[in-house]
C-alpha cells in the first residue's frame, strides 16, 4: 500500500529555469507575501508588465535573497 504522505514526483513538470536556491519559496513564504511583492514589482514598472509569471518569479527570487542575506 503506497504511503499517502509521500509525493509522487514522476509526473511533475520540469523547472522552466534554474533557481538560485534549491528551497521552494512557497514553502517558506506565503502565497500572499509573494503575490504582494509581485504586485509591487508590477506597479514599479508603471503597470506595463504583460508577464505576471516573470513578476512572480522575480518576487520569489527577491524574497529568497532577503532570507539568505540575513
Amino acid at each position: 500500500m503506497p504511503n499517502p504522505k509521500v509525493q509522487n514526483t514522476q509526473n511533475l513538470p520540469a523547472a522552466k529555469h534554474s533557481e538560485p536556491y534549491k528551497t521552494d519559496p512557497v514553502g517558506i513564504f506565503s502565497e500572499d507575501q509573494i503575490r504582494t511583492r509581485a504586485y509591487q514589482i508590477y506597479e514599479s514598472g508603471n503597470r506595463n508588465s504583460n508577464n505576471p509569471e516573470a513578476d512572480w518569479s522575480q518576487a520569489e527570487t527577491e524574497l529568497m535573497e532577503l532570507l539568505h542575506a540575513k
